[in-house]
């Protein structure tokens, strides 16, 4: 069977986001706080790691506790306008230098997973256009980021965030998006992802074939093709 195009879920199949859903925990989110801290104290404005949960973390957690009820990610600029309101001193930082800051830590941590250039690299031989499909809670500025880091961008042909595209899987409007961009019939295409409920759902509602990259979280529809190791993409697509 052709296959056009692939369109790839990031965390858990491209990316090991050493199980944080794409946005630091624990000793990172410290990390992460202490440094924007410093940032902002950086004129004298004697905020709080209380401050910072008060305004930013804890109002953001509220609104991203309810993004599948809602179908869209958490915006943070709002609670961004508050920091720099209440840091004072016509502070202008753009609410994505800001979370860079804080996600730092996490990020220069997050590699591959295992085989994934390889696999990227032959599908690119083979000529499939490959495109990114991922949910995450933050700018897709700073996943793309990563991507280029580890070398794996270039393989890509489009990257899909939710966090812009207002859309979140299992909603298949960005695949749909990415096959009307890439210029692929959904007969053409397959859908890989390591969540059954989540990317596998919004690749049979685009009509496309999918792969689950087998993980814990089984739930949701079964899958066209069930493969343990992404190396075993090569065989189905």
């Amino acid at each position: 069977m052709k296959t056009g195009a692939v369109l790839f879920d990031m965390g858990g199949v491209l990316l090991d986001f050493q199980g944080t859903a794409g946005v630091p925990r624990g000793r990172l989110d410290w990390r992460g706080r202490e440094a924007l801290l410093r940032f902002l104290n950086l004129r004298r404005a004697g905020l709080t790691e209380e401050d910072l949960e008060r305004v930013l973390f804890g109002p953001w957690r509220h609104e991203y506790d309810r993004r599948q009820a809602l179908g869209r990610e958490a915006d943070w600029g709002p609670h961004c306008k508050r920091v720099r309101k209440l840091a004072g001193r016509g502070l202008r930082t753009p609410t994505k230098t800001l979370l860079s800051i804080w996600f730092r830590p996490l990020a220069e941590q997050i590699e591959p997973l295992p085989g994934v250039p390889e696999v990227l690299e032959q599908l690119r031989d083979r000529g499939c256009r490959m495109a990114i499909i991922s949910n995450v809670p933050l700018p897709g500025a700073l996943y793309a980021r990563i991507l280029g880091r580890c070398g794996l961008a270039p393989y890509f042909d489009r990257m899909y965030f939710s966090y812009e595209e207002g859309h979140r899987k299992p909603s298949p409007a960005m695949v749909r998006k990415a096959l009307s961009d890439l210029g692929t019939p959904s007969t053409d295409a397959v859908m890989v992802g390591d969540r059954r409920s989540i990317d596998i759902v919004a690749g049979r509602a685009a009509g496309v074939r999918t792969i689950w990259l087998r993980t814990e979280d089984g739930g949701g529809p079964a899958a066209d093709v069930t493969i343990d190791s992404i190396a075993e993409l090569l065989d189905h697509v």
